[in-house]
Parts: structure tokens; sequence; C-alpha cells
């Protein structure tokens, strides 16, 4: 039974530090692809790309210390999740808004509401709680999504 177990949490200790590192890298290349026609957008790729790599820096010494997790050590993490959350979407609002025709971004809003209503739905359905972890977290990324769409401004229709 815990040879079972084993790979399943080395996955899991790997996975997280692995996307916090993989959307460092995005950063770092938002960066300098607008370095000399945005700089005000690649200031803030750059600094999201330093927070990204100082919370994967941390993640990765908590997993390999195997620190307790108490509030001194999830409080900053999550601030720092915040606050990289919160450069995301500047970047998204910088980047797209007034881009974006108004049918797109209705398109959006309508599958961001779509991926709601199936996780709702796969987190009550009656038949195998199998799925209530997978609509647990169509719910969690269709409201992250929609956090960042709705400060993306559609551009102004011609009339």
């Amino acid at each position: 039974m815990k040879k079972e177990e084993e790979p399943r949490t080395v996955m899991s200790q790997i996975t997280i530090p692995l996307i916090i590192a993989l959307l460092a890298i995005f950063w770092f290349a938002i960066a300098a692809l607008s370095r000399k026609t945005n700089p005000g957008t690649s200031r803030l790729a750059v600094i999201g790309g330093l927070l990204a790599v100082a919370i994967c820096i941390a993640l990765v010494l908590i997993l390999t210390l195997k620190v307790t997790i108490s509030a001194e050590v999830a409080v900053p993490l999550f601030v720092a999740t915040i606050i990289e959350f919160g450069f995301l979407i500047a970047l998204t609002s910088r980047t797209l808004g007034g881009r974006v025709s108004q049918r797109g971004f209705m398109v959006g809003v309508l599958a961001i509401i779509a991926a709601i209503l199936i996780g709702v739905v796969l987190m009550f359905q009656p038949a195998t709680p199998l799925v209530f972890g997978l609509g647990f977290d169509f719910v969690l990324i269709a409201l992250l999504a929609f956090n960042v769409w709705s400060h993306v401004t559609p551009r102004a229709q011609k009339g």
C-alpha cells in the first residue's frame, strides 16, 4: 500500500513548483518581448517573474525540508500568490484591454459561465463521488478565469 502512494505524492509535490516555474518563464518571456515596445508592461512582467521565482523557491524548500505548514509559512505564501494573481490580472488588462471584440468578449464570458455550471454539475451529481474533485477544479479554474477576464475591456463598437 505504501509503494502505491509514493509516486502520486512525489508527482503532486513536483506539479505545483513546476507550474510556478513555468509561470516565471512566461513572465520573463513577456518582459523580453515587450522591452522595447512597452516598457511599463516589461517592468510589470519582470516583477511578476521575480515574485514567481521567489514563490517557486519557497515551495521547493518547504517540500524538500518537509516544513510543517503553519501561519508563519502559509500567510506569506498566500499573500505572495494573491499579489502574483494581481500582476496576472494587470498584465491581461494591459495586453487585451480595448483589443477584444464585443463578440469575442461575450464568447469568453459564456465559456467561463459554462465551465462553472459544468463544475457545479460534476460536484453535485449523485452517480459517483470520483468526479467531485474534477468538478471542484472546474469551478475553481473558471472562477479564477472570470476574475481575470472581467478586467478586460472590450473594444468599443463602431457606430
